[in-house]
Order: structure tokens, then sequence, then C-alpha cells
């Protein structure tokens, strides 16, 4: 067996053989012998990898060239089943954060015009304020919304960047599951594509109705319609993207989407 980077893993972490051993179910008398240079099974390798946090293949200073090394080179089903889990919550959190995006200038949009008819008593100047105020807010929580999908995805660097391959087993399986997710994506994709292409009809409505009570209201209805609109259909989009990507980052020939 090639050598390995248990010590160096563990004492990064300052465990001890102990801790090790108890994270990760094994013997500390087969971890000495790990770390000593024998061969050990790979059921052992993984439990290893899964209690330091990595692949089985980042355990090795060098994975060997034999069909040992290959199969604790590949994602594993149950890695890949984690990485789906992890990247449909991911991508939820994605459409959530760019729908929330888009949607951010409704506030502003209100405030302004709610301000100049009259309808709210307060000066242009508070309105917006507080419009920006909002915007702000907003936006922070998109934002946060990204965060907290770059966390999900944070512990599978290894293969998002297709540093290990997906073992055949794992790879069929993520293909299948691109596959039976397809039709339902496309619909949503044509749906959204509809609700984008209707969004402007009610600004135009109101473009040529020209009301003649709270024209500016009514200005600002639609387009807050416009923009609720379109962030249902980037959202609708997103959210079924995850198998796509999930297929793209652990098969070859599958084309997903890029997000890292």
């Amino acid at each position: 067996m090639s050598q390995t980077r248990i010590v160096e893993l563990r004492t990064q972490r300052g465990w001890t053989q102990q801790r090790l051993a108890e994270a990760s179910g094994v013997t500390i008398r087969t971890l000495q012998r790990l770390e000593a240079g024998n061969d050990v099974s790979l059921d052992t390798l993984s439990r290893l990898g899964q209690a330091l946090g990595v692949p089985v293949r980042d355990l090795f200073v060098h994975a060997p060239e034999t069909d040992f090394g290959r199969t604790a080179s590949a994602v594993s089903r149950d890695e890949v089943r984690r990485f789906s889990t992890a990247a449909r919550g991911a991508w939820r959190s994605i459409a959530r954060g760019v729908a929330l995006f888009v949607v951010s200038p409704i506030p502003v949009v209100l405030l302004i015009a709610g301000a100049d008819e009259g309808v709210i008593p307060a000066s242009a100047e508070v309105a917006i304020a507080a419009g920006l105020g909002l915007l702000l807010l907003v936006t922070a929580v998109g934002a946060l919304q990204l965060l907290q999908a770059s966390t999900a995805l944070a512990p599978f660097r290894f293969v998002r960047q297709k540093q290990v391959p997906a073992g055949g087993d794992a790879a069929g399986w993520a293909e299948r599951i691109a596959r039976t997710q397809r039709e339902h994506r496309a619909v949503t994709v044509r749906f959204a594509v509809g609700l984008w292409i209707s969004s402007p009809l009610p600004l135009i409505i109101v473009a040529l109705s020209d009301p003649s009570t709270f024209p500016g209201i009514w200005t600002a209805a639609a387009t807050t319609f416009l923009l609720v609109i379109i962030a249902c259909g980037v959202f609708a989009v997103l959210r079924t993207a995850w198998p796509s990507y999930v297929a793209g980052k652990l098969t070859t020939g599958v084309e997903g989407d890029t997000v890292r």
C-alpha cells in the first residue's frame, strides 16, 4: 500500500490515536498498523475518511495504481447520495437568494410611488431612505442564502472540482437521477419562460390606459408584479438545476450547471 496521510490529518486536528479510533469505530491496533504502513480493508479506510472529513483518496500521499487504489479513489454511492442531498438543498438556497435579489427593488418602487401620490404620509426623501434600507435588508438575506448554499457544498470540494471520479454504480445512479428529472426541468423552464414573457403585460396596460387616479401607484404595482413574476420564474428554474449539476460533477459526457 502507498504511504498514507493518516498521521498528518490526525495531528492537524489535534487528535490522538484514541480520539480517531473512537470517532471512526476502528480499533487502535488497526489504526497503529495503518500508520505503520500495513494494509487494511477499504471499509476501514472509508470509516477513517468519514471521521476525518476527507475522501478515501485523500488518505494517501499517492493512491496506489492497483484495483484497490482505483476503488479507493472513486466516490462511493453513499458519498454520491450525500452530495446529491446537499446539492438539492444548496440549489434551493441559491434559488431563494437570486429571487430575493430580483425583488429587492420593490420596497423602493412602492415607497417612492406612495410618497409621491400622498398615500404614505412621508416625504420623498424619507421614502427613498426607507426603501433603500429595505432593499439592503432583502439583499443581505439573499446573500445569506448563497452563503448557506456554499457552506452546504463545502464538504464536497473533491467532488465539485472533479478531483475524484465516481464509481461505476455511483455514476450510473447520478445519471439516472438526471434523466428522471430532465422532463420535469424542461416543463419548469417552459413555464418560467411563459411567466417572463407575460410579466410586462400589466405595465403595458397601465402605460396604455393612463389611469387618472394614482397613476404612480398603478405603475409601481405593475412594476412590482413584473419583478415578482420574474423572481418566481428564476426560483422555479434554479431549484430544479440540482440533478444536472450533480450528474455533471460525477460523470463525463453529461453537461451540468457550472456552479462551485
